[in-house]
């Protein structure tokens, strides 16, 4: 009976072990890697997104967190939360919307005022006026000095060294401080300016500051303004001015409106 012919390659699979998934581990070796390697890339990769914003993953994030945890960190001040970014000033903070900027005009102004200071040559101006303390406003709308020449904006100013100084104390009532605001300083007799207050209350919620609202008919000097006025005292002796300022016309733009009402609602002393 013949036998039957064994090939070569029947003689060779008997000495070849059954083959077998490689692990993982044997992978990862076979790339010049391993798991620690892999984890220590991740995390750099996720450090590197979230310290970049890339994607406006860390402004996600940061929406899951409460945002009194998130003020209370300061991440707000350096990556928008959602739609809007936090400012903190001298002793006050409040948010914008993410996209608005700084004030050109009110940095440069500031500046001019810090070298006059320290050139001892120049005589102080009395004429200088009180400087916002802050100034934003949507981009768009410069001139060729790249200064603002909008209507819509958010200004704070900060009047200090008025001694035993109080909200009611002093300007009375939230109305009547409402009144008086309007009446000296927005729409004064002469100025071409007509001032009307919509609403003025005291906000207990926020350390009794007072918060009002009120248009300003220009005339033909321009379209007609609505604004929210936010006053604060803070230590006896500091007045604290928010205000919120744009056309009617952004007021009547549910999503403006919005966005405007959010800025003054945030407004609080620290």
């Amino acid at each position: 009976v013949a036998q039957p012919k064994v090939t070569s390659t029947q003689s060779r699979s008997k000495n070849i072990p059954p083959s077998r998934e490689l692990s993982i581990n044997e992978v990862m070796i076979a790339m010049g890697t391993s798991p620690r390697r892999i984890a220590l890339a991740s995390l750099s990769a996720t450090g590197i997104a979230l310290a970049g914003n890339f994607l406006g993953v860390t402004s996600k994030l940061l929406q899951s967190v409460p945002e009194s945890t998130v003020e209370a960190s300061g991440l707000d001040t350096y990556y928008p939360r959602g739609n809007v970014k936090r400012i903190r000033g001298k002793g006050y903070t409040f948010v914008i919307p993410k996209e608005w900027v700084a004030d050109t005009a009110l940095e440069l102004a500031k500046a001019q005022r810090r070298a006059k200071t320290l050139d001892y040559s120049l005589k102080q101006s009395s004429g200088g006026g009180v400087l916002p303390d802050a100034a934003f406003g949507p981009p768009g709308r410069l001139n060729a000095k790249g200064v603002s020449e909008g209507d819509t904006n958010v200004s704070l100013i900060v009047n200090s060294g008025l001694k035993g100084f109080s909200l009611r104390g002093t300007l009375g009532s939230p109305t009547s401080a409402a009144e008086t605001l309007l009446r000296v300083s927005l729409a004064p007799p002469g100025s071409g300016r007509t001032g009307t207050l919509v609403n003025a209350y005291e906000d207990s919620t926020r350390n009794g500051l007072y918060q009002f609202e009120y248009t300003v008919d220009r005339g033909q000097r321009g379209p007609p303004l609505r604004a929210i006025s936010v006053i604060a005292e803070k230590n006896g002796d500091t007045l604290i001015t928010m205000t919120v300022v744009a056309p009617q016309q952004e007021w009547e733009d549910p999503i403006k409106k919005e966005k405007l009402e959010r800025i003054a609602s945030s407004f609080h002393l620290r």
